[in-house]
């Protein structure tokens, strides 16, 4: 066999097996918890475990089965095995290092700060002064967890990009 497709066959398997079980997670014990232990409000959309449940089923389930199938998929198209090992790794540990770290983290900061964001008097002068840094770095770990993505996207784009035609017929 000419090409195996080696390391997008292992990324593609390991998202797509983490996905799964982030849709365990999300579905047969989160989802009893949200519905048998609502949790204190967002203030937005529902409870904080709500909200959690959402991104692990959502993020944690579908992105990375996409991300897994683009993984398995690309090499097929370009013709060649995935253009870097490295960025393969680095993208695989930094998503489900920092993924579940926002997930947790978000959880915290929503029951910590639950009676301060209902408020009814919630005004910029009453907020603790934690708030803004615990807020600023949710923002941090969202923000740079999003940009490791770019690294599934210069990876993909340099696997599928057009090879230059070397061969006569």
């Amino acid at each position: 066999m000419e090409n195996d497709f080696g390391i997008g066959n292992l990324f593609g398997r390991r998202f797509i097996m983490l996905s799964l079980i982030y849709f365990i997670i999300g579905t047969l014990w989160m989802g009893p918890l949200n519905t048998l232990m609502p949790g204190p409000s967002s203030g937005l959309a529902g409870s904080v475990y709500d909200t959690a449940h959402w991104h692990v089923v959502f993020v944690g389930f579908i992105a990375f089965f996409i991300i897994g199938s683009v993984y398995y998929i690309a090499p097929r198209i370009g013709g060649r095995d995935l253009y870097s090992r490295r960025l393969a790794s680095l993208h695989f540990w930094a998503s489900n290092i920092l993924f579940p770290l926002a997930v947790v983290f978000y959880v915290m900061l929503s029951i910590v700060y639950e009676s301060v964001l209902n408020s009814p008097s919630l005004n910029t002068s009453n907020l603790p002064s934690g708030l803004l840094i615990d807020y600023i770095i949710a923002l941090v770990i969202m923000f740079v967890g999003i940009g490791f993505q770019g690294l599934l996207a210069y990876n993909i784009f340099m696997t599928v990009r057009i090879k230059p035609v070397t061969e006569h017929a």
